[in-house]
């Protein structure tokens, strides 16, 4: 059986082993995705049909005020017997919230159930490879991609690292529950959408230079999905149901796809590394964090104004091998310790194993570029809208569209640019720019597109 993105809804993705064009044969182990009215009642004919009866909560206040403190009295009257373990406060993917977790442990289970979005997904998703049960999600909020992805995000050693776990078996909504999330998460779904414009033509550019595996249905999957958030997005103000089940879909749907795909590229690109610099960095300074969503969709406009600058470039690859063989290892090492702090270690270590900076592979892969270069000229102009329209989108839905508005300055706006390729071992703009011996130029220029636009 073959992917049809244009026919496809999203339940008719689950179950089947796709053959595709890229000789790879896509399977997601995710067996149910229900997101409508009333869902409680599929959560509980999803358990007994597979003989669940004594089931591990995990959820926050919020989540358990929002939709836990509902399902828990309901799983019990239907005769499933549930433990929970309510996370205090904000909560921090990191060790001890882990521990916490697995303290809450008190018999065995059969199966896991978080019950709100991001973080307490991750820590779901991390917990139950951990102790070997499938789990499954109950989404509180709209407002990230990582529902039905294998990753797990957490902070170990106050690096932002993700860990290959397992996508969940399950993943339910509620539209009333998921309507009435706090609007600044609804947003936070839409902006992490709305960063898949440049992420595709990140990982389109990473197979043009380094060959690397690139699948056209699973971009048309994604593509539909932006489509079809951007298409409702004059719905999110005023929560209306069409706009939130569109956008959970879409999340669901781009976590899919990395599944398929067996890791982030589809839906994750620069300027999620970016928004993973800010978020490191708002957890050094102890300062309250802003939603991931949030951040890549301020990040993308920027991103994408930068790809435009470069297209219109007349680059001097000689200069570029030139600047690339004056690479001070020693500079940027100190660099590395100064901005990452607590979490410098593990980028050094990132990099002695990655080689993301190896002066022999860049100039290799400059040789790549000059030959391709107006094809990869081509991408970006094809691919790529232009950033004003990204902003327009921000901007009908009151989301931030400058770092400024999230209390990013200046400095790490343009740090973020310099080092946020260090996070993550991952060809797009960033490292393009670094071979090409422009980052440090073009972080200059980041900071002065948000400030102008």
């Amino acid at each position: 059986m073959k992917i049809d993105v244009n026919a496809f809804e999203i339940n008719d993705y689950l179950g089947h082993d796709f053959e595709c064009d890229c000789q790879k044969h896509h399977v997601t182990n995710l067996s149910t995705v229900q997101i409508k009215d009333n869902v409680k009642e599929d959560i509980v004919r999803f358990l007994d049909k597979n003989q669940y009866k004594v089931i591990y909560l995990i959820e926050d206040e919020n989540t358990k005020k929002a939709y836990g403190k509902e399902l828990e009295t309901y799983f019990n009257e239907k005769g499933i017997q549930t433990d929970s373990v309510v996370l205090k406060g904000e909560v921090v993917p990191n060790e001890k919230t882990v521990f916490d977790i697995l303290l809450g442990m008190k018999q065995k289970y059969d199966y896991i159930l978080g019950i709100g979005s991001g973080t307490l997904n991750d820590l779901s998703k991390f917990i139950s490879k951990k102790v070997g049960l499938d789990y499954g999600i109950v989404a509180t909020a709209p407002s990230m991609d990582g529902f039905a992805s294998v990753g797990a995000a957490l902070i170990t050693d106050d690096l932002k690292t993700t860990y290959d776990c397992h996508v969940p078996t399950a993943i339910f909504g509620d539209l009333e529950v998921l309507r009435n999330a706090p609007i600044d998460m609804i947003k936070a779904g839409l902006g992490d959408i709305i960063g898949k414009y440049n992420c595709l033509v990140d990982w389109k550019i990473a197979h043009i230079i380094n060959d690397e595996y690139y699948c056209k249905t699973i971009v048309d999957m994604v593509y539909k999905s932006i489509k079809e958030v951007v298409e409702n997005a004059d719905g999110v103000l005023t929560r209306d149901k069409k706009a939130i089940q569109a956008i959970t879909e879409a999340l669901v749907e781009t976590g899919m796809a990395m599944g398929f795909v067996g890791n982030s590229r589809p839906a994750s690109g620069s300027e999620h590394h970016v928004s993973h610099y800010w978020e490191m960095k708002f957890l050094f300074e102890h300062r309250p964090p802003v939603f991931h969503g949030t951040k890549v969709g301020l990040a993308t406009p920027g991103v994408i104004a930068l790809w435009y600058k470069l297209v219109n470039e007349d680059i001097d690859f000689d200069q570029c091998r030139q600047k690339v063989k004056q690479f001070d290892e020693k500079k940027w090492e100190t660099l590395v310790t100064e901005k990452f702090e607590g979490a410098a270690e593990g980028v050094l270590a990132l990099e002695k194993k990655a080689g993301k900076n190896n002066i022999e592979e860049a100039l290799k892969r400059i040789d790549t570029i000059s030959e391709k270069w107006s094809e990869i000229q081509d991408v970006i102009r094809k691919d790529l809208p232009e950033p004003d329209y990204v902003v327009n989108i921000l901007k009908s839905v009151e989301a931030p569209y400058r770092p400024e508005q999230v209390g990013i300055d200046d400095v790490m706006t343009k740090d973020s640019l310099i080092l946020a390729k260090e996070v993550r071992v991952r060809y797009g703009l960033l490292q393009l720019l670094w071979d090409l011996g422009l980052l440090e130029e073009y972080s200059d220029v980041f900071v002065e597109y948000y400030k102008e636009n």
